[in-house]
């Protein structure tokens, strides 16, 4: 048998995992991070920031849209709404600001009380997932970070790869295409806005 029938074999014997770890473990971390006070949406958008936002700490605001409307059924205007409720008393989590590099742009920045809710959440998370591991042999649990950064920088790359795809050859080699309805055909086929 070639290496390539043992890693599909493996790839979806992998997939049987998927609902328990995604929509189990993953909504009950995400439970924890919610604290009962946020929504999933409010949670997935504060640790968004944490993971992926400049320094951990902010990030544009059309970066979290982009990302925000991939995992949730949302419009614009309910993720306005969602990070409003974050900047106002009684949480106070989040502050929005104009990016200093355009003025069209807003920056969301997690505040001081945003950080430290944070911060409690991951550590709250970090305990159970702790006691899930309790007993898996640490040998394990080290394979299994290096099989998740090993999965998720193939996913980024994925990503990254996919959208250079779009993009028309004359507009990646730094000339305007003469027309782009192709591109923009192929997007619209595929379900990418562009």
């Amino acid at each position: 048998m070639s290496p390539n029938f043992y890693r599909r074999s493996a790839a979806t014997e992998l997939m049987e995992f998927f609902y328990s770890a995604h929509y189990e473990i993953g909504t009950a971390l995400e439970d924890v991070v919610r604290a009962d006070v946020l929504s999933r949406q409010q949670a997935a958008i504060l640790w968004l920031i944490r993971s992926q936002g400049d320094g951990g700490a902010r990030m544009r605001r059309k970066d979290i849209e982009t990302n925000v409307r991939r995992w949730f059924e949302v419009t614009s205007a309910a993720l306005s709404k969602s990070l409003r409720a974050m900047m106002h008393p009684p949480f106070e989590l989040i502050e929005i600001t104009e990016d200093p590099r355009s003025g069209r742009e807003k920056l969301v920045a997690l505040t001081p009380k945003g950080r430290a809710f944070l911060d409690a959440a991951a550590a709250k998370a970090g305990m159970v997932l702790a006691e899930l591991i309790e007993d898996v042999p640490l040998e394990v649990v080290g394979h299994a970070i290096t099989y998740f950064r090993y999965l998720e920088g193939a996913f980024q790359s994925a990503q990254a790869r996919r959208r250079v795809r779009l993009i028309p050859f004359d507009r990646r080699a730094g000339r305007e295409p003469k027309s782009d309805v192709a591109g923009k055909s192929h997007a619209k086929r595929r379900g990418i806005r562009l």
